[in-house]
């Protein structure tokens, strides 16, 4: 049992992973937390799931430019980017608590916002995933890949419940004082990580020269290619469910309150904690393609199911199980590519990585549209069927996906 929890949790062993770890789960809780309260408010405000899927749609506008941010990544000095855009998170959050607390806060500026936060969490995701080989190291990149989504996952659970009872308990501008606070711990800890890339890389080539080798370069690779297909199929078709349609599922569905949204968001992100886990205690990862495309698969039938959940309860495993589905998807998705994408090209690719998150937005303007018109049961239900027909054609289109694929 020792040498299994060792195994698991090796990656904090190396101390600049450590630190940035720690900094990755104050960026998460208070992302979550921030998450939760301005859903509400939004969908409070204007009782409408379709500006509520606006909202959550605005918060991934930085996948529009991803591609570019990933050149920049991979031109220039990654410790001064990250730290830019982990100060960026604090600045706009803190503005949030100023607006709130002087009673000027409205729609049109959480959906502003949202845009900004969608700009900088782009950016920070490409360049937190291109430093993650070097700063963990190459032997323990596939523990550091799962432990990376296993603090993701736990501050899924503690976000949301701790987002739901401070909202019920003491309002919108308390709770966002932690949420500032959070912010600020997590641009102190990466300040600290010793290691990172702080010299710009020599330029040789222009900004959209390097972006058309990056293009170039995932065309030419079926496997990185099937990735970001099966990327952006998961992102348009299953993420709208914990993004903005559970939220109506359980004010409209299941007729609660904030309290037990978070609860529902917990039991989802409960499952992805231990998918995670499961993943990091793996040595071996030879089949990681058929575990991605299983992993997708289970994701959209428990998305089917949640369409004819209509009581809290029997929710709860229903998505504890899809959280464990979506962890298995998304970890072995993340592994491969860092895997088998050459250093040179990291960021490119995943800037690309980030700009297939694009269909995030378009399946949540989708499925508020559909939430509006028929409601959020058959949002639901095309979101999964449409999901699992994709899913077949990326199959059947990228079958090196599911070929294990040496060194």
């Amino acid at each position: 049992m020792s040498s299994l929890v060792k195994r698991t949790f090796i990656s904090l062993e190396v101390p600049g992973y450590r630190l940035m770890w720690l900094a990755d789960i104050g960026l998460n809780w208070a992302e979550f937390m921030e998450i939760i309260i301005l859903s509400w408010f939004v969908l409070g405000r204007t009782d409408s799931p379709l500006i509520l899927g606006l909202f959550g749609a605005l918060r991934f506008t930085g996948t529009l430019v991803a591609p570019f941010f990933g050149v920049f990544v991979d031109r220039f000095g990654r410790k001064k980017i990250f730290l830019a855009s982990r100060a960026s998170f604090f600045i706009l959050s803190f503005s949030v608590l100023i607006l709130t607390l002087s009673g000027a806060l409205t729609v049109t500026f959480v959906l502003v916002l949202a845009s900004l936060v969608g700009i900088c969490r782009s950016m920070d995701m490409i360049v937190r995933q291109s430093v993650l080989p070097e700063v963990v190291g190459e032997s323990k990149l596939h523990n550091g890949v799962a432990l990376s989504r296993t603090g993701r996952d736990a501050t899924q659970i503690i976000g949301p419940i701790c987002g739901g009872m401070l909202l019920e308990q003491v309002g919108t501008a308390y709770s966002y004082i932690v949420i500032v606070l959070l912010y600020a711990s997590s641009f102190l800890l990466i300040a600290a990580v010793k290691g990172l890339p702080s010299s710009p890389a020599k330029v040789q080539k222009s900004v959209l020269l390097d972006l058309t080798e990056g293009l170039r370069y995932v065309k030419t690779d079926r496997l990185i290619m099937g990735l970001l297909v099966v990327a952006f199929i998961v992102n348009f078709t299953a993420f709208p469910l914990n993004n903005t349609l559970i939220t109506v599922v359980a004010r409209d569905v299941m007729l609660t309150g904030a309290t037990r949204l978070g609860l529902l968001m917990g039991a989802y992100s409960l499952g992805s904690l231990l998918g995670s886990l499961t993943i990091g205690a793996i040595s071996e990862m030879g089949s990681a393609g058929r575990m991605m495309m299983v992993g997708s698969v289970v994701w959209h039938l428990g998305i089917l199911a949640v369409a004819y959940m209509k009581w809290f309860y029997p929710a709860l495993p229903v998505l504890v199980l899809i959280g464990i589905s979506q962890s298995f998807s998304m970890v072995t998705m993340a592994l491969m590519i860092l895997k088998y994408t050459s250093k040179q090209m990291r960021g490119r690719v995943l800037g690309l990585r980030q700009l297939a998150v694009y269909g995030l937005p378009l399946g949540l303007l989708l499925s508020g549209v559909i939430a509006d018109k028929s409601g959020v049961s058959v949002a639901l239900l095309v979101n999964g069927v449409m999901g699992l027909v994709l899913l077949g054609l990326s199959i059947f289109c990228w079958s090196d996906m599911l070929s294990k694929r040496k060194d």
